[in-house]
């Protein structure tokens, strides 16, 4: 064992190539600095000479080519100014408060985990977007994915701008009857109930989805989005099938008919829910792939099945809300948001009316409605609008 190792440290002695690698006493130079001066004060620099060869270099270099291959989605958006990466994120300008938060507590936390800087515009500009700022992409995209999480949290705490709306008030029938059902119940005077409470007939509809678009991006977004939803739909057996629906009966939200706050009609036939549905289905797909919906925000509005598997519209053409109360308007006309809804006892209406047949109604199309402004018609304005069968059947 003693004379293997002396072999073996005689060998190590030996001069060799690995020995002539590495660097001897007499081949180091002292390190070499200029002076700049950065403001009031002078610094050294360390001079490193560019031509030095290092072998790690080379594998260093190999590393980075590597990653410059792996492009991800926004690479192409990002611009180089200076020494950083720049990239100008779509976000609502509503969101903006969120994003900066009290004291710009939101905006520091957010810069700090994430390695970027956030430019947010001043209120008065308006801007549906903001600008990350970072010396690697990487950060750039961590800022963005918080980001993201954040907006998606703050969501719940913004209003509905516009809704998915199927007219019924073009059908003229029907606006005759439910004109006439107002007249008959508000000439008995039931407790709790008059005129201010009943939607008007040119506005009847029915609700596929309520919809938070607070730019005018997720707007044209939208509009994207019901061209292709338009496309699959013409692509279906049922689209050369009339939709209708045959209006029949009052409908209270709750099982109690002495606390309501809300009556509607509607046709609960099962083909008309079924065909409903499959719509809804391929609708939610398209809205939640462009980040128009969220899957939590859907099964707030309670459009999906328990399990959210699937979706379960509830569909109703509101007659009565109390929410149109006059009782809850101020003087000058005014209805505070939120506050507590007023209810009715409608068991006598119920008993008297349960039954009311307001026809059959044809469902033609599907409308991006704004939710509080009307069309000279008197019905919600449409943005776009698409059918739901082919208007040539019959």
């Amino acid at each position: 064992r003693r004379d293997a190792l002396a072999r073996l440290l005689a060998r190590l002695r030996r001069p060799g190539p690995h020995w002539r690698a590495m660097a001897q006493p007499q081949d180091i130079e002292d390190p070499k600095f200029d002076v700049v001066k950065i403001g009031p004060s002078y610094y050294r620099k360390l001079a490193v000479n560019e031509n030095l060869n290092f072998k790690c270099g080379a594998r260093t270099q190999d590393y980075y080519d590597e990653e410059e291959e792996e492009e991800r989605e926004l690479d192409d958006q990002m611009v180089y100014e200076g020494d950083e990466w720049v990239l100008k994120l779509p976000v609502p300008a509503v969101y903006h408060k969120f994003i900066v938060g009290s004291r710009a507590r939101n905006k520091q936390q957010l810069e700090m985990e994430s390695g970027a800087r956030i430019k947010v515009p001043h209120r008065e500009e308006l801007q549906d977007a903001i600008w990350l700022r970072a010396r690697q992409k990487q950060q750039i995209y961590s800022c963005k994915a918080q980001i993201e999480l954040l907006c998606e949290k703050e969501e719940a705490k913004l209003e509905y701008t516009h809704f998915l709306s199927v007219p019924l008030a073009q059908d003229i029938n029907l606006r005759r009857k439910v004109d006439d059902f107002r007249e008959t119940v508000v000439m008995q005077r039931f407790d709790g109930i008059d005129d201010s409470i009943f939607m008007p007939s040119r506005r009847l509809h029915f609700t596929l989805c309520m919809l938070k678009l607070h730019s005018h991006a997720q707007v044209d977004e939208m509009k994207e989005a019901l061209q292709d939803l338009s496309q699959q739909i013409a692509a279906t057996a049922d689209y050369g099938r009339p939709l209708k629906a045959a209006m029949k009966g009052l409908h209270i939200m709750t099982d109690d008919p002495s606390n309501v706050g809300v009556v509607f009609t509607t046709d609960r036939s099962h083909a008309l829910q079924n065909r409903m549905n499959n719509l809804s289905d391929m609708m939610f797909e398209l809205l939640k792939a462009r980040g128009l919906v969220a899957q939590q925000n859907l099964v707030a509005q309670r459009l999906l099945s328990s399990d959210g598997a699937h979706a379960e519209v509830k569909l109703h053409a509101t007659l009565m809300n109390t929410k149109y109360s006059r009782a809850n308007r101020g003087p000058d006309g005014y209805r505070p948001p939120g506050g507590e809804r007023e209810t009715f006892d409608a068991s006598v209406l119920m008993e008297r009316f349960g039954q009311v047949d307001f026809g059959e109604v044809q469902l033609k199309e599907l409308q991006l409605s704004c939710l509080d402004e009307m069309a000279d018609d008197g019905y919600y304005r449409s943005l776009v609008s698409m059918p739901l069968f082919d208007p040539a059947a019959r």
